[in-house]
């Protein structure tokens, strides 16, 4: 019989865990996606400096994707 084994996680990181399926599953007008085309129809909202910031931002998320994606891959290869 294969021993089953028990991962604990601290509160901490079960929030930030809700946190983070909450901020990916949202599909209503708060969702990052939904803010960002709000933002660009309307581009007067925002100054340089903030869109600057933006971008900035955005280029983070982007330097993400190749980890992602390997993360999914290996996910995928591991069901």
């Amino acid at each position: 019989m294969a021993k089953k084994s028990t991962e604990i996680i601290s509160q901490e990181e079960l929030d930030n865990l809700l946190m983070l399926n909450d901020f990916i599953d949202k599909k209503d007008d708060k969702s990052l996606v939904s803010e960002l085309k709000k933002a660009i129809l309307d581009s007067g909202k925002l100054e340089l400096e903030q869109w600057f910031s933006l971008r900035e931002q955005l280029q983070e998320i982007e330097e993400l994707i190749p980890h992602i994606d390997l993360i999914i891959k290996l996910k995928k290869e591991d069901k």
